[in-house]
């Protein structure tokens, strides 16, 4: 379900957006970027679509650019430092 508007399982047409209420969060726009050993909260409206045939449902912004990392981005937990670089990671 993309910008065509069709189902990804099914390929029907009948597409129904909505207000997603089920939320991770008590702000209703915050996203969380993770990376492999850290993360970064992003505030960006999440718009759910789901088919009104087979009921899959996909979740996508409009914005996606403003989900990248950026440098003034701070990470939620300031004091993260990478592990150091094992043996076993080659």
């Amino acid at each position: 379900m993309g910008k065509t508007q069709t189902c990804g399982k099914c390929g029907d047409t009948n597409i129904i957006r909505g207000d997603l209420d089920l939320r991770t969060s008590k702000d209703l726009e915050l996203i969380m970027v993770v990376r492999k050993y850290h993360g970064i909260e992003k505030k960006v409206p999440i718009l759910p679509l789901v088919c009104g045939s087979c009921g899959h449902v996909e979740f996508h912004v409009e914005d996606f650019e403003s989900l990248k990392v950026q440098a003034s981005d701070k990470p939620i937990d300031p004091e993260f430092r990478g592990r150091p670089i094992q043996e076993y990671d080659f």
